[in-house]
């Protein structure tokens, strides 16, 4: 869905692909970069001055203030811009203190802003990445929200090159802001396995075979007789269970162990609160891809006739969260008072 997306580019369009934390984004991200770098070298006239795609993690900057001055400077240096630190504005600021001519040649964010334009449009990349993306939210207000959105979409805008944003379910924020922009937005979810669904089962199955097939061990381990558990301690997300399955390894590899067991990984384990909080989390995330509305709805709202559509049973599945109080307490509501004798 992300290669065929963004070789069917539409313009000022911004690609958000969200999931959770250890979901896969990175395996998707180098990906991504994989396939766009080889079908930019199989090009046969390519320019040398191009390059095919760049990117960066978003900075999560002291005082959750967003810095667009520092992050600028960063994607120059990924786009192999020289001498990013060095650089003037010709449009010098000159002012007289008491007979002494102070010119000011700093560049500010805007200027930085300027010079990226013209980069992009020099080096001509097919995509310019940016893992972390929820960063970009931390900023006060629906304003500021908005106005992150439209440095992004006017970079995009400008240059001609599709921005792609990686991050959790923190960046659906970034939806029903404006009708322009939720327009040229396209969100792509990356979902967690689920052990009620059979093929994400047999799916879960066959990663883990992969892990316990490569790891080096002079036995091989027997993981997949225990998926299960390693379901349990992964929530399901192929990156928690790669770090989780990496630590374990490395302790067994400094002992000596001449293979991987269940007991050697349950030192390793998460927090089994953790795991169930970061669920909570998930979860929640996940039902912000429910879909709310149906096709008879929105032609109804067009005016449209709708006898041709099937009505669709729809469920609500109700989503728990961490109990607040302690079981046995009573919800708080508005007693009685006073005499009812006479009533």
């Amino acid at each position: 869905m992300l290669m065929s997306t963004l070789n069917q580019p539409i313009d000022g369009q911004i690609i958000m692909v969200i999931g959770a934390p250890g979901v896969g984004k990175s395996t998707v991200r180098k990906t991504m970069v994989r396939d766009v770098t080889a079908n930019f070298l199989a090009q046969p006239a390519r320019n040398p001055g191009h390059i095919p795609i760049a990117g960066i993690e978003l900075e999560a900057f002291q005082g959750g203030v967003f810095k667009w001055k520092k992050t600028r400077q960063t994607v120059l240096k990924a786009l192999h811009d020289p001498l990013v630190d060095k650089k003037v504005t010709y449009s010098t600021q000159m002012q007289d203190h008491g007979g002494k001519l102070d010119i000011n040649t700093r560049l500010s964010a805007d200027d930085l802003g300027e010079i990226l334009v013209e980069v992009l449009l020099n080096r001509k990349p097919h995509t310019l990445w940016f893992d972390e993306g929820q960063h970009l939210i931390k900023v006060s207000g629906a304003r500021g929200l908005l106005d992150q959105l439209d440095v992004i979409k006017s970079l995009a805008n400008r240059s001609g090159v599709t921005p792609v944003l990686f991050g959790t379910y923190e960046m659906n924020v970034l939806l029903g802001l404006s009708p322009q922009l939720d327009r040229r937005i396209r969100r792509i979810h990356i979902p967690r396995y689920k052990a009620n669904q059979p093929n994400d089962k047999l799916e879960f199955k066959r990663v883990l075979l992969g892990f316990q097939k490569h790891l080096p061990f002079p036995v091989e381990p027997r993981l997949v007789e225990d998926w299960v558990y390693f379901f349990e301690g992964s929530l399901g997300c192929i990156g928690i269970l790669k770090d989780w399955l990496y630590q374990a390894s490395g302790a067994a590899f400094d002992q000596n162990e001449p293979t991987l067991t269940r007991d050697m990984c349950e030192a390793w384990v998460q927090d089994r609160d953790v795991l169930v909080d970061m669920l909570h989390t998930v979860v929640m995330g996940e039902t912000q891809f429910e879909k709310k509305h149906s096709q008879i709805e929105l032609r109804a709202l067009l005016g449209l006739p709708y006898d041709d559509i099937e009505p669709q049973a729809t469920t609500s599945k109700a989503v728990t969260g961490p109990r607040s109080q302690k079981p046995g307490t009573r919800n708080p509501i508005r007693d009685k008072v006073g005499d009812y004798a006479g009533s």
